[in-house]
């Protein structure tokens, strides 16, 4: 039992520092960063045809906004499904046929399947990936590959390589103990006021540094990668295809 869960560790570890060298977490990394952009689109398109849609359906005039809301989902569903075959490698099963023999039934049946309306479900949740993708992984990969290069540029004139504070960082570490009814105690003040790198084995230093960073970057675009092809294939399996449907249809 030890013996597997050493090479189960092994394996992770190795894991872990081969994510550089792997194709895959570099498809993640596109995937990912198509994410915002497309989840902004994906949030605009959604919000404003709800607003527009419920807003105006008294007047009858929202129903068909609506559906075509439904329908523009349906479309770019179809899209998510390609992009994350091509990317993240999932397979996806899609529905070409409504139930029912008449045109009222299958109107019905489309109406009612819960499939219909999970790609509104699935669009807004792209931009919540978007923004993790660009306040945790592109920060942490800029941070990291900067200080991974800094024994390149530390010593050029005007750049600056370091930390740098507003005010001086001060940490007040203390130790008391009673004894005899008196209280004995060391306490002393370490301040940080700045830092900064100016000999080449300091920036060595931080390469390292950058480079734990960039690891750590890159597992978590293929962490995200991982949940964000889960969430598409929860989302987006088994869902209506109406390019397949219309050429279904008109066979």
């Amino acid at each position: 039992m030890a013996w597997v869960t050493s090479v189960n560790s092994r394996s992770r570890f190795r894991g872990f520092l081969g994510a550089p060298f792997r194709r895959q977490t570099y498809r993640n990394l596109l995937y990912l960063g198509l994410a915002f952009p497309l989840g902004i689109a994906y949030l605009v398109v959604v919000v404003v045809g709800l607003a527009l849609g419920v807003g105006l359906s008294i007047v009858v005039v929202g129903i068909p906004i609506l559906a075509t809301l439904v329908v523009v989902g349906t479309l770019l569903a179809g899209w998510e499904r390609w992009l994350a075959t091509r990317l993240l490698g999932h397979e996806f099963e899609t529905r070409s046929t409504l139930e029912g023999d008449s045109s009222r039934e299958k109107l019905v049946s489309a109406v009612t399947d819960l499939r219909t309306y999970t790609p509104l479900v699935y669009l807004p949740a792209k931009f919540v990936f978007g923004v993790l993708t660009v306040v945790v992984v592109f920060t942490t990969l800029t941070t990291g590959i900067s200080l991974v290069f800094a024994p390149l540029y530390f010593g050029e004139p005007g750049v600056y390589v370091g930390v740098i504070t507003d005010r001086p960082v001060e940490i007040h570490p203390a130790i008391y103990v009673g004894w005899n009814k008196l209280l004995i105690g060391f306490e002393t003040v370490l301040s940080l006021d700045y830092w900064r790198i100016q000999t080449l084995p300091g920036a060595l230093f931080v390469s390292m540094i950058g480079v734990g960073i960039t690891l750590l970057g890159l597992n978590v675009v293929n962490g995200l990668a991982r949940l964000a092809g889960w969430l598409t294939q929860r989302l987006l399996d088994d869902g209506y295809s109406l390019v397949e449907t219309l050429t279904a249809a008109k066979n």
